[in-house]
């Protein structure tokens, strides 16, 4: 449709005042629909085909019924339903037509404005036959041409852009699609979603509503379409439920960074990171599904959970630090000289001298352990820190002052904030080891929930209770971050009952 409005404006057409809402109305959408069927007919006859009847698959033309009235919201809903089918209209097409309006663009490359569409994955994916209607410049001015081409080989081409190009998910796909390498089925899925939310993005979100629908089909199970329509996340969750036999969910809440405000119905999902060297291996380490509920489809997950700890005074400081290895044994030399003292006096009858010594040196004893636990933390568990009290760590124990980073030295994976939703930085420390990892939150987690092994390290959910204390419940939680940590935080881990991520209220029971 941009491509053909770039059609319409050259021939000097001017669109009527839409209704509120809309870009142009449904009589001038039909209208700058014909400027392409004009260009298409032209190209046919060029091509060497005569005059001839074809029956054409046109959205504008084939997704209303002139038997009802001129409603736009009629008409919208009619298009929502058939858009549900698109896999079946393209797969019996006996031909698919490719276009769009930059010149000499075979369609193929990832800058081309018809391989960005979200509609684009089932149109290309079920055709059999591909016609590539490119716009060329001639002396006597633009004309458009025809190239036929086998699908498979257009595909190709396009696998081998995709590549080029590094965009793995897409490749993924493409190189299923015609049995060009052994890619797991899993895999297949997982890439076609992400693709699929990754064209939502490049469009700007202006057909989220119809994520699912796009998908439907596409999936090894399909949704009823009437079960289809309560928006682009909510449907796509409802897919990944029905095909949890066949794709596990685990691995998209691994790769997915904050949702964004308006969604907390489905607030684990939310857009997908791009795959990177050092971060392609993504195994689950939990079992999760999405779970449908009147409230949202929140996520289920049953693995290992990592609780924060409080920062604590180490009251066996003296003991359990190297630094202070020349106190302790100043203070247990002078100890044992005071007792040695204490024994003489009470040996020589001196009982009241032999007491006080005794109490002093106590006393003197348990003042230093106490200096000591002053100084140091509880170098065990996990702890969260913004980054305004991230400087105070050095001050309440000296040797937290220098710790490790983990995160692009070991190609840590790294989510994108939503531009819509309020965020802000922190760290999370492990004060045993004296590692930190940056992280970027909307709210102060409790715990993080293990979900995948991520390249080089370990993929969590950082995890908060509800703050509506009405949709409390056991197990319920929001999504206030991701985190890549060290493989060995695994040893950390206990098992958990199965935690819900999203709304839930009390009356739902999954």
């Amino acid at each position: 449709m941009r491509s053909a409005v770039i059609l319409a404006k050259e021939a000097g057409f001017v669109a009527a005042p839409p209704p509120a809402g809309r870009e142009y109305t449904l009589s001038d959408r039909r209208t700058i629909s014909e400027y392409f069927l004009q260009l298409y007919c032209s190209a046919r006859r060029a091509h060497g085909n005569p005059d001839r009847t074809e029956f054409i698959w046109l959205d504008e033309f084939c997704l209303s019924d002139d038997n009802l009235p001129p409603d736009e919201d009629i008409v919208s809903a009619q298009r929502s339903t058939e858009l549900s089918r698109l896999a079946d209209i393209f797969r019996r097409a006996a031909h698919v037509v490719v276009f769009c309006h930059e010149e000499n663009c075979d369609h193929t490359g990832l800058a081309c404005i018809w391989g960005q569409r979200l509609f684009t994955i089932p149109e290309i994916l079920h055709a059999q036959d591909v016609w590539q209607l490119t716009r060329r410049c001639e002396p006597n001015g633009m004309t458009a041409q025809l190239f036929p081409v086998p699908a498979h080989k257009f595909r190709e081409k396009m696998k081998i852009n995709a590549e080029r190009g590094e965009n793995w998910h897409l490749h993924a796909v493409l190189q299923h699609s015609d049995h060009g390498g052994a890619v797991a089925g899993d895999v297949v899925l997982h890439a076609l979603v992400t693709e699929a939310i990754r064209r939502d993005e490049a469009g700007g979100f202006r057909d989220h509503e119809f994520l699912g629908k796009v998908l439907n089909g596409l999936l090894p199970r399909r949704a009823r379409l009437a079960d289809l329509g309560n928006g682009g996340w909510e449907d796509l969750a409802w897919l990944l439920e029905l095909n949890q036999g066949s794709y596990d969910a685990t691995i998209l809440a691994a790769e997915c960074s904050l949702a964004d405000v308006g969604h907390e119905g489905v607030e684990w999902l939310g857009l997908p990171i791009a795959p990177r060297p050092g971060t392609e291996r993504c195994t689950p380490l939990a079992i999760a599904f999405p779970v449908f509920s009147e409230s949202g489809v929140p996520l289920a997950i049953h693995g290992q959970v990592v609780n924060f700890t409080t920062p604590q005074r180490d009251l066996n400081g003296l003991y359990t630090n190297n630094d202070m290895k020349g106190v302790r044994n100043l203070v247990w030399t002078i100890a044992v000289i005071f007792l040695t003292i204490s024994a003489l006096l009470w040996l020589s009858g001196q009982y009241t001298a032999s007491k006080i010594i005794y109490i002093v040196t106590a006393m003197l004893y348990r003042i230093v352990e106490l200096l000591a636990g002053t100084i140091y933390l509880v170098r065990s568990g996990w702890v969260f820190l913004e980054d305004a009290q991230w400087g105070r760590l050095g001050n309440l124990d000296p040797t937290l002052h220098n710790l490790d980073s983990w995160g692009d030295p070991q190609c840590s994976p790294q989510w994108r904030p939503s531009g819509r939703r309020p965020y802000f930085t922190a760290k999370l420390v492990d004060l045993r080891r004296r590692v930190y990892v940056d992280v970027i939150v909307v709210s102060r987690p409790t715990s993080m929930v293990l979900v995948a092994s991520h390249g080089s390290g370990v993929t969590a959910i950082l995890t908060s209770p509800h703050a509506d204390p009405n949709q409390r419940r056991i197990g319920a939680a929001r999504k206030a971050g991701m985190c890549h940590l060290p493989m060995y935080i695994r040893e950390e881990a206990v098992e958990s009952d199965p935690i819900y991520i999203g709304t839930l209220t009390s009356s739902d029971s999954p």
